[in-house]
This record gives C-alpha cells, structure tokens and sequence, in this order.
C-alpha cells in the first residue's frame, strides 16, 4: 500500500514538471514572436529630411547637419555615404566620438570602396585628435598596405606627413593646408565642447595661420567669444568681440559682437542711470534687430529677456509687461522664463497704484480679467493682493474680498500674509460671515497675534471677539481702542457692542459708564433701553440716569412718558400733572396716552363729585 502512494505521487510530481515545461516554452515561443515581429518593423526615414541634411553639409553648415540628424530614428537603415557625410559632420564639429562610431558604420557596410576607404582615413583623424597615435598609425599603415593607397596615396601621405610627421613626399600643398584647417577646426571645436577655452584659442589660430579660411573664422572666434562670456570671463569675451568688429566689419558676426559690447558696459555699469542714454537706446536698437533678423538664434532668447530686464531697471512698467508677454509667448520652454515671470510680476503689481491715483481703476479690473491665466502662471499673488487693498481702503468690500480671494491658491511673500489675512478676516466680518470670520480670526491670532497687536484693524477684530466672550476683559480693551487711529464708526460701533453686551449680562453700571463715554454718542433710544432694564431690578440707577436722560433730552416724549410713570408709581402726584399736560401736546403713541389718560382722570373726578 505504501509502495502504491509514492508511485501516485511521483506520477502526479511528473504531470505537473511536464505541464510547467510546456507553458514555460509556449510563453518563451510568444516572447520569441514578439522580437521578430518587432524586428522585421520596418523604419523609414523621412526623405525630406535626408535632403536637407545633404543641403546643410553642401553648404558646410555641419552644426546643421548634427541638429538634424537627432531627428533619425536610431535604426533607421542609412546608406555608407550618408553615414559618412554624418561622421564628417560630426567629427569637423568635435564631438570625436559619434564620429568614430559613424566612420564605422559607414566602412562595415561598403568594404572595399572609396567610401570605405574615406571613412578609414577619417578614423585615423580622429584617433589621432582623441590621444590614440599609435592606433592610428596602426590603421594608416594598414589603409597603405590595401587597395586604398591607389585611390587615396596623396591624403595618406599628407597625414603622414602632417599628423605623424614622417618624411614622405606631398605634391599638393593645398592638400596639405586643407587637412591642416580641418584637423585644427576639428580641435577647436573638441576643445570648445570641453571648457578648455585656451587650448580652443590655440587651435583657433593655428586653423587661421596653417590652413583654414580666413572668413570661416569670424564665426569661430564669435563661438570662443560667447564660450567666455558663458564662462564668466568677460575681459576675454571683449577681446574677441573687439577683434571680429576691427577685422569683419559689416557682417552678421560683427553685429552681434556690437551688440555684446553694449551688453557688457550695461551690465557693468553700478549705477544704470548714469550711462548715456544713447548707449541705453542703441543696446535696445541691436536688442530690437536680432529679434527681427535673427529669430532662430539662441542669442535672440537672451537679447529679448535683456530688453526686459533694462526695461524693469528704467521702471517702464508697461514696456516691461509687453516684453514680457511677447518672450513668454516665442519662448515658452526658456530657461529665462522664471525671471520674466518674476519681471511681469513686479511690473504688473507696481501699476497698482499708479493707476489708482490717476483713476484708471477699468484698466486693472480689465487686466486682472484679460491676463488671469499670465497671473497665474506667475504665480503673481502680490497683484491681486494689492487690488484688493486699493479696494479695502476705499470700502468696497465686495470687490476687495474677490481680488484677495484670487490671491488666495497664488505665491504671496512673507512679509504680506499676516496683512492678507488681517484684511480677508475684517472683509468677513463685514460681509457678515462670521464662522469664516472667526476661524481667520483665530488663525491670525494663533500665527501673528503678537506682531499684529498695533494694528487698528486687529484691534478692531480683537475687542470685538472679547467683548463676546469677556465684557470686563473686552472694556478694558475698549481704552487702547480711543486712543487707536481706528476711523470713528469703527470705535462707535465697538461702544454700542459693548453697551449691548452689557445690558444682556446685566452689568448696568458697566452699560451706564460706556453710555456716558465720548466715542458711545449716545442717542434717547440707548437712555431708554437702560431705563427699561433697571427700572424694577436697580430703582436708584434707573434714578440715575433718568436724571440725565431728562438733561439731555428734555423733550423727547417717551423718557417723559417714562418719568410720569415713574413718579405715579412711587406716589408722587404733585408734579405729573405737569408731564402729563407736556405730553397731551406731542404727537405719536406717547401724546395718544397722555390724551386718554386726561379723558380717564376727567371721567374719575365727575365720577367723584356725583358720589359725594
């Protein structure tokens, strides 16, 4: 029975390695599919493209030509010659390294062939320009050993010669110039692309003095001139500046060098004001004809944002913002476009209140509507935040809460947001929101309490929320608050919450001292209410003030109406004779009574006379 449970087991142990195997090598089939499938894709190459590749190289524009390349897909099934026409590209570009890799390419696919063969000559080049000599030695001594050194004899020679300088015998001199040129136009540009700009100038001067066009090398040293200025060399950037005007006058070079002239004495100048103002407006009038001539050049992008950036320094707000708009809008992916961002910020916030004097209120109601998404992209809290003040000052709540609500989710600086939230908690507190009030109002006390303590809005906020909860604590504020420079009404309505207060926590005295106050402006209606309230609880300050009510208003037909009852009810019927006559001659309620009670008393003696 044993022996049959372990032969069960192995047999299903068998069944279950079988159907593993099985599943593994289907899924390995279907991964299998999938290569080749992808493989056998075929990737095509635009022939557009090809063709301006080949227009670039013709016209020796090989920076070009790289650019372009970049838009090949990888795999793309390029020919030996374009392979080749790339490597040169590349290699007269100095990046040695791409070169090699095409150059290979380019004699792998056509062995045997004058293509091969340039393609190998080129390999040597650049072995010999990356420090390997002695490879390529190796591999020129094997291109004179081949079919190659019939076609090719006198280039070979020339890099013997050049290169390796071996006595050998070169017919053409112009060969010899011609490799010179390329070899040190090579190693500039390898030097160039390394940082190191003084091994890049030596190799610049040896292509201008051994071989290399003499007009080809305005362009070059335009390029070591910018790669000091990037650097942060200016005193050597000026020099080659300086040498591209004296020898290229009236080129695209000499141009541009004029114009980094200008740039550095603006930017060297401490003081901006005090340089000539023609010097400011003919570095602007070279700013404004790059962007027209040369829109695709990089020097453009930093030609545009230094127009910005003198505009913001002379303070012309509104050039500044149309500077801006315009680089945000032709550059939007520049590595300058946090600082425009920064410069329209600023200038946009600063026609706040310049508009406002002058009462072009529209214009910025206008902008903040036509530019909301620019605001937002810059983050430019600061302009909503100080519309919305203009519109605090001027008491137009409504407006000011929507421009500090549009602050609300953007970038504010420190030094604003205790005031921010000191406005958006007085602007619910008018608005009549007063859970939203309250919690600001705590949150701005929890962070700024103490920093805001002499702020007459804060004061304002702050009696108020203690008056609610500690009359006695809040009266004692109610001090700081008459000596405050909070507008009148403000401390008015702080007195009539206090007095009010008072009177529901029946604390009459305290309601009666902050009725006598000079900020209370106490009218017959206030002396009425505390009248009523201590009439039957506090009969000698009912008293009390009955006495003053009736000296300041002496008049006013209810504190008499109040004053009769009062002596009636205590017995005292010798002068309400008299009040009651003053009432008969009042109008309203008050006078009404009077009336019926004279008919009532006329009544109750004709009563009495017939009775006795």
């Amino acid at each position: 029975m044993f022996k049959g449970l372990v032969r069960n087991f192995l047999l299903i142990l068998i069944f279950l390695i079988f159907l593993f195997v099985v599943v593994y090598a289907e899924s390995k089939r279907e991964i299998l599919k999938g290569i080749i499938y992808n493989a056998s894709k075929e990737v095509t190459v635009d022939e557009k493209l090809l063709q301006e590749i080949e227009n670039a190289y013709k016209l020796r524009d090989y920076e070009r030509v790289v650019s372009l390349h970049q838009k090949i897909p990888p795999l793309a099934p390029l020919s030996a010659e374009e392979f080749l026409l790339l490597a040169e590209s590349y290699y007269l570009t100095g990046n040695l390294d791409k070169a090699l890799d095409l150059a290979e390419r380019a004699s792998s696919l056509r062995r045997g062939t004058e293509v091969s063969c340039k393609a190998d000559l080129l390999k040597v080049k650049v072995l010999y320009l990356r420090g390997k000599e002695k490879e390529a030695q190796r591999e020129l001594k094997a291109l004179s050993a081949n079919f190659c050194a019939e076609s090719f004899a006198e280039e070979i020679s020339a890099i013997q010669y050049l290169l390796f300088n071996e006595k050998v015998e070169v017919s053409e001199a112009k060969l010899l110039k011609s490799l010179a040129g390329e070899i040190n136009q090579a190693r500039f540009y390898y030097y160039l692309k390394g940082g190191k700009l003084k091994e890049a100038e030596s190799a610049l001067y040896n292509f201008v003095n051994l071989g290399g066009e003499y007009a080809q090398a305005k362009s070059l040293f335009f390029k070591l001139a910018e790669a000091y200025l990037a650097k942060g060399d200016p005193r050597n950037a000026k020099r080659f500046y300086q040498l591209i005007v004296t020898e290229w006058d009236y080129t695209k070079e000499a141009f541009l060098s004029k114009f980094r002239l200008y740039q550095l004495t603006y930017e060297r100048a401490t003081v901006k004001e005090l340089l000539p103002a023609k010097t400011v407006e003919d570095l602007l009038m070279y700013i404004t004809q790059i962007k027209t001539k040369y829109p695709g050049e990089p020097i453009a992008e930093e030609a545009s944002f230094l127009g910005i950036k003198i505009f913001f320094q002379k303070k012309d707000w509104e050039k500044t913002r149309e500077r801006a708009k315009e680089f945000l809008a032709n550059y939007p992916q520049s590595s300058f476009s946090p600082q425009v961002f920064d410069y329209y910020c600023q200038a946009t916030t600063s026609l706040v209140p310049l508009k406002f004097l002058k009462g072009e209120i529209t214009y910025l109601t206008d902008l903040a509507m036509k530019e909301e998404e620019t605001l937002r992209e810059a983050q430019c809290g600061t302009f909503y935040y100080l519309l919305g003040k203009e519109f605090f000052n001027y008491r137009l709540w409504r407006l000011s809460a929507y421009f500090f609500l549009q602050a609300y989710d953007l970038k504010l600086p420190e030094n604003y947001l205790a005031d921010y939230y000191l406005k958006l908690a007085f602007l619910a507190d008018e608005l009549k929101e007063k859970e939203l009030g309250e919690s600001l109002f705590r949150y701005l006390s929890t962070r700024w309490g103490k920093t805001l303590r002499g702020f007459p809005e804060y004061l304002y906020l702050l009696t108020k929320n203690t008056l609610n909860a500690n009359i006695e604590e809040g009266n004692k504020l109610l001090e700081e608050v008459q000596k405050s420079s909070l507008p009148s009404f403000y401390k008015e309505e702080l007195y009539q919450q206090a007095f009010y207060t008072a009177i529901e926590k029946k604390k009459y005295s305290l309601a009666y001292n902050i009725l006598k106050t000079y900020f209370f402006k106490a009218l017959p209606e206030n002396y009425l209410v505390l009248l009523v309230e201590t009439f039957s609880s506090e009969p000698k300050l009912f008293e009390t003030i009955l006495e003053e009510a009736k000296t300041k208003f002496p008049q006013n037909p209810k504190i008499l109406w109040l004053e009769a009852y009062h002596l009636e009810r205590k017995g005292d019927l010798q002068n309400t004779p008299e009040l009651w006559k003053r009432l008969e001659e009042k109008e309203g309620i008050e006078g009404e009574v009077a009336r019926q009670y004279k008919t009532i008393q006329d009544l109750m003696r004709r009563a009495q006379k017939l009775v006795y």
